[in-house]
């Protein structure tokens, strides 16, 4: 067989300049499906705002997750965030600092609970993920993680606990409640009762060798 008849049909249409055509639109297209891709990573996985965080265990994209779940699951209406009360980015440096000090073992779990939120546009089809959705957009999504049932149900029981926490926790909303804080700071042990104040006490104490009233 001669050198000409032992090349391939790809050989020779490099030879003649189509194949250099085939190859640019080959490329062409390895870098239009590659630019989609990276284009929808960043959607997904980067450009979060420039908020100033210095949380503790949250990282940023964490941070915004929640507070991206606070403005939508405690105003009353989606987006429309009360007056009163921490802010959402406040609600989740209040998270924050509830989490720091938890065992790395549910921090864990946590830290899985907000990949869940975060991308769980990605059950629907979504192409975005869900801090850059409407908060109205965002409730349904939680609602969708929820109604699927067991380890979704927990996680947005989860992410709603938590919002609560950051929110009530904060004095900005006691107020509101009728709660004025702690009314009781002690800065030593507890006073030992007089005898005047334990005497009702007393009077419930059972003589020594007593059994309960109908037991023979």
């Amino acid at each position: 067989m001669s050198e000409e008849e032992a090349k391939s049909p790809e050989d020779s249409e490099e030879a003649n300049g189509d194949g250099l055509l085939h190859m640019t639109r080959r490329k062409f297209l390895w870098l239009t499906g590659a630019g989609v891709v990276g284009a929808l990573a960043v959607g997904r996985f980067g450009c979060y705002s420039t908020e100033q965080w210095e949380g503790q265990v949250l990282a940023r994209w964490e941070a915004h997750t929640m507070a991206a779940a606070a403005l939508a699951l405690i105003p009353d209406e989606p987006g429309r965030w009360p007056t009163e009360g921490p802010t959402p980015w406040e609600v989740a440096a209040n998270v924050d600092r509830y989490l720091s000090g938890m065992p790395q073992a549910m921090l864990r779990e946590i830290r899985g609970m907000f990949v869940l939120i975060e991308q769980g546009t990605l059950l629907g089809c979504g192409i975005r993920r869900f801090t850059r959705l409407p908060a109205a957009k965002r409730l349904d999504v939680l609602l969708t993680i929820r109604d699927r049932g067991e380890m979704f149900a927990l996680a947005f029981e989860g992410i709603r606990a938590l919002c609560y926490v950051g929110w009530y926790q904060d004095d900005h909303t006691w107020q509101r409640l009728g709660y004025d804080g702690l009314m009781i700071q002690r800065e030593g042990p507890p006073a030992v009762p007089t005898p005047e104040q334990s005497a009702p006490y007393q009077e419930l104490v059972a003589e020594p060798g007593a059994v309960p009233r109908g037991v023979l």
